[in-house]
């Protein structure tokens, strides 16, 4: 009808938003559970805590070797839920993300405590991660039409989402090529070289510039959402 019409038109103007259809030619990806791509995404998320005391107890090879496995499997699961819709699923929608987290964010940590990675570098990429998931569930928040903890998790669901620019995916980049670098460096002995502490300087500035980008577009975003278009006022009941 009307209404949904503005609303998709809408969405795609103002809000960068990722439209699903109902269709009942779509695949149900909610349905799919015993997948490919979810199998890799567990197998991920339960390396990370291996990797993480690798690090720490000073088995760097194995860490990176690890580290590296894991990587693939990353790569590996979104090819195949992007080839293939039947490996789609909303499970996986969901566990993609928190394993990619966790895979970064355990051994990031586990780096840092072992004296291979500054402190402030850190703070630069947890922080943004915290930030980024919590600017993320604001939009969608805001977005729904009603509240729901099923409509703010479910990013199958007709709502927006706020698309990754160059910055993130360079910055991602950096910040796995710094992960690597600082797991090798006790490896080759390197630890101390000008060249790596120039690196994770870059990564740093990448990282805030990056964030900087991520909060003026949600800034922009949100207040597109505030401002309500025609499709998000309440119909007008007859007295």
């Amino acid at each position: 009808d009307n209404r949904s019409k503005l609303k998709l038109r809408y969405e795609q103007k103002y809000l960068c938003c990722r439209h699903t259809s109902n269709n009942s030619h779509d695949v149900k990806v909610e349905d799919n559970i015993y997948t490919i791509p979810n199998a890799l995404s567990v197998s991920r998320i339960i390396m990370s805590p291996f990797i993480a005391y690798s690090v720490v107890n000073g088995q760097h090879s194995i860490a990176l070797a690890l580290f590296g496995v894991a990587g693939i499997t990353d790569i590996l699961d979104g090819q195949i839920a992007r080839r293939f819709p039947s490996q789609r699923s909303l499970l996986g929608s969901i566990i993609d993300p928190i394993g990619d987290k966790m895979l970064m964010g355990l051994t990031t940590a586990s780096v840092w405590y072992s004296g291979l990675m500054p402190g402030w570098l850190l703070c630069i990429i947890l922080g943004r991660d915290i930030i980024l998931l919590s600017g993320g569930l604001a939009v969608r928040y805001k977005s729904l039409d009603k509240f729901s903890l099923k409509g703010l998790f479910n990013v199958t669901d007709g709502t927006m989402e706020v698309k990754p620019g160059w910055h993130g995916k360079v910055n991602m980049c950096l910040q796995l090529g710094a992960v690597i670098s600082c797991l090798a460096a006790p490896i080759w002995s390197f630890q101390h070289s000008p060249h790596l502490q120039g690196y994770l300087l870059l990564t740093g500035v990448m990282g805030v510039y990056s964030l900087t980008q991520y909060i003026l577009t949600y800034k922009k975003v949100m207040g597109k959402i505030q401002s309500k278009p025609q499709w998000m006022e309440e119909p007008k009941t007859k007295s």
